[in-house]
């Protein structure tokens, strides 16, 4: 993936008028040959406020299911909001619907998922 830190390299040329092909050609090649790949990170939170305690989680990562450490204090967030403030972006929030009846549980009603492309 080309970084900030070579595309300003990339400008500096530009702007000293030493940019050349090979320069351009390199970035075109880092880009087609490293495609993103997307991470899923499954969040089950106490509520559903993003600034919610994590009570669960797991990380679908390179074609694997990763569950979280069984020590909560070794998980990366405490909470949605830790996460996004880590670049995660929320896809999908918690289902409303599953949890209008106190009584009854429908699967994990306070589920955040969230994607993050590496």
């Amino acid at each position: 993936m080309v970084d900030k830190g070579q595309i300003q390299q990339w400008l500096d040329k530009l702007r000293a008028g030493m940019l050349v092909e090979d320069d351009l050609q390199q970035a075109l090649n880092r880009s087609n040959d490293e495609a993103k790949r997307q991470r899923l990170l499954y969040l089950h939170a106490r509520t559903t406020g993003v600034d919610s305690e994590i009570l669960g989680m797991a990380l679908v990562e390179n074609g694997q299911v990763l569950e979280g450490p069984d020590d909560p204090t070794e998980w990366p967030y405490n909470s949605v909001l830790e996460a996004i403030d880590d670049g995660w972006r929320v896809i999908k929030f918690p289902e409303m619907a599953l949890l209008l009846q106190e009584d009854k549980t429908f699967g994990l009603g306070c589920e955040f998922i969230l994607e993050k492309l590496t």
